[in-house]
């Protein structure tokens, strides 16, 4: 399997990249991760060139549907690195929505906006193939909630999943 020859940190970013740099690949992916939203365009906001090891393997994007509503995403091949909290992850990808934008898209030009996680390896320990976290970031420091981007993360660890879709992946470009 992929995993007796690349590491999963190369296995993660050979996957972003493929999404980055071949949008039907990332179109397929997200109309998988979203159903109900009828997606039928997205873009990769990313340079496809650029997949450091060391850093997170992300991708930026911005989708459309059938309406041409506009939809926000970051999506993050592979789970967190030992010690982190990922909810502090998700937490830093939307302020980067919120704030920073999209492609130079304030959030409010998003019909919504999502913060998705493929992981590795079940993010929560509890057995569950989806975890959704939908309405809002709590701020500890003022103790309010306030909106902000749709987190979901994937556990792909339980059926060999994450394997699955990076050698479906791999197989369409070698």
């Amino acid at each position: 399997m992929l995993n007796d020859e690349l590491s999963a940190e190369m296995v993660d970013h050979l996957t972003a990249g493929i999404l980055k740099k071949y949008n039907e690949h990332l179109l397929s992916a997200v109309q998988r991760v979203f159903p109900e939203l009828d997606i039928t365009e997205v873009q990769s906001l990313d340079d496809m060139n650029r997949n450091a090891l060391g850093e997170r393997a992300v991708v930026h994007a911005i989708a459309r549907d059938k309406q041409r509503n506009k939809y926000g995403l970051i999506i993050q091949v592979g789970s967190q690195r030992e010690g982190e909290n990922i909810l502090e992850i998700a937490n830093g990808y939307q302020e980067e929505i919120i704030f920073g934008g999209l492609g130079g898209c304030p959030e409010n030009e998003f019909k919504a906006s999502y913060v998705v996680f493929f992981c590795r390896e079940d993010p929560f320990g509890k057995g569950k193939f989806r975890y959704e976290y939908f309405g809002g970031k709590y701020d500890k420091r003022t103790g309010k909630t306030t909106s902000a981007p749709n987190v979901i993360f994937f556990n792909l660890d339980s059926e060999g999943e994450f394997e699955k879709i990076a050698m479906h992946l791999f197989a369409k470009h070698n």
